[in-house]
């Protein structure tokens, strides 16, 4: 067990924890402004293959950030267009996303790499670098939701956008920019996961990242902070997960890759009833609508 919580374990946590504490803090910022992102995973993916795409070609992992944030924030201003715009059903519209996402990625993964060659590995960034990223984006955030008229209008627009209409804030446009820098952030994280912990892509490389972030904004209550607690929680199971299977023991592999996610399934069940979910949240607006 000392091996298991070493200093190496922890470091590990961090750069697991850090694409999905991205991921779910712009699942933050779309749900505190009423619209359910359920395109998250698939944004993640679809900013991971971006990020590597981009840092294979130009040989720069920053560029391979970028290149995330600009596709993930494109998927979250296309989710907005029929979520917002089209007030079509968040649910169906969003999971729509993610399985497009996840065929459209395998698609170009195939065409890009023959079967059986081995995708070159990229330049990663260190732990230092994603971690000063990630605290200056997740301060930025924070300090906007709460110190700001835009956070303020964006939070009253997801609890009461009725009467956050009538105040003059234009409803439509916040949902949809909340929505394209849901995208953004989202694509970000995927893309932190494979230019920063992994250095490469696979299909479906994210392995449910994404909806594991949308748990912990639930359990976080919709708060950055917390958020960021629970993605390490996340983080520290997954690297204590690949600790026990390198140990001497007849429990099965599945046991100990399943552990993360049941450990954040149980911090949901017990934090769930004390959050507090946005009050329109998956409710489309219709100005004059009663």
């Amino acid at each position: 067990m000392d091996n298991v919580f070493a200093v190496a374990t922890l470091a590990a946590a961090l750069r697991l924890s850090i694409p999905v504490a991205i991921a779910a803090l712009g699942a933050v910022v779309s749900e505190r402004a009423g619209v359910l992102n359920l395109g998250l995973e698939g944004m993640m993916l679809a900013g991971a293959f971006a990020g590597y795409s981009a840092a294979e070609v130009t040989g720069s992992p920053w560029l391979g950030l970028l290149g995330g944030i600009v596709v993930g924030g494109l998927f979250g201003l296309l989710l907005a267009a029929f979520v917002v715009a089209g007030r079509s059903n968040q649910i169906v519209t969003g999971i729509s996303f993610t399985l497009v996402a996840g065929f459209a990625t395998a698609l170009l993964f195939q065409q890009s790499y023959s079967i059986g060659q081995i995708p070159p590995r990229i330049e990663r960034l260190g732990l230092p670098a994603l971690v000063t990223v990630t605290v200056a984006v997740f301060a930025v955030v924070a300090f906007v939701l709460a110190r700001t008229t835009v956070g303020l209008a964006l939070t009253a627009i997801g609890e009461a956008p009725e009467a956050a209409d009538a105040l003059g804030y234009r409803v439509e446009r916040t949902r949809t920019v909340a929505t394209g820098a849901s995208g953004a952030l989202a694509g970000l994280g995927g893309a932190m996961l494979v230019c920063g912990p992994l250095g490469l892509f696979i299909e479906n490389v994210t392995a449910g990242r994404g909806w594991v972030a949308l748990a912990l904004v639930v359990f976080a209550g919709w708060r950055p902070v917390p958020v960021a607690f629970g993605a390490f929680l996340f983080g520290l199971s997954d690297a204590v997960q690949l600790r026990l299977q390198g140990t001497d023991t007849d429990i099965p592999y599945e046991v100990f890759i399943a552990l993360p996610y049941v450990v954040t399934l149980a911090a949901l069940v017990v934090r769930a009833r004390a959050s507090h979910t946005p009050s329109a949240l998956g409710t489309p607006f219709v100005r004059g609508a009663t």
